[in-house]
């Protein structure tokens, strides 16, 4: 078999695994490995084959790194506007229950033993998809 179906075969196999873990990283290996098959179908050596590989790779993290750095992780930001938001009280029973929250019912802890459910609650953590509240 030709060095560059070999070289197709380790890219294809990158990208299928890559779809399962959703990083990029390996995605970025396998158009490297691609790249290196380009250039044994071209038919350059075995050390242009990995030199083509090396510098996509390379690049290729580079660029992904400088990208991820600067994507905020918006998840966290979108928990961050729960913080400080007030909830009404549905059930509670020894630090625990359930409350209103954005028009849906929430599972939700006190914060510390020292929680008073009396008064107003407060969301001040997201676990989850659980509440933790304090006064």
């Amino acid at each position: 078999m030709q060095a560059y179906v070999w070289w197709w075969i380790v890219g294809a196999v990158l990208v299928g695994v890559e779809l399962t873990t959703g990083t990029f990283y390996l995605l970025v290996y396998g158009v490297a490995a691609v790249a290196a098959g380009i250039a044994a179908w071209m038919g350059l050596g075995w050390g242009a084959q990995f030199i083509a590989a090396a510098v996509i790779a390379a690049l290729g993290t580079l660029a992904l790194r400088h990208w991820k750095r600067d994507t905020g992780h918006p998840e966290s930001t979108v928990q961050d506007m729960d913080i400080g938001q007030p909830v009404q009280i549905e059930s509670w029973v020894d630090g625990r229950g359930q409350v209103k929250y954005r028009g849906a019912l929430w599972d939700a802890e006190a914060e510390s033993p020292d929680t008073d459910a009396s008064r107003p609650l407060r969301i001040r953590a997201v676990k989850g998809t659980r509440l933790v509240l304090g006064n």
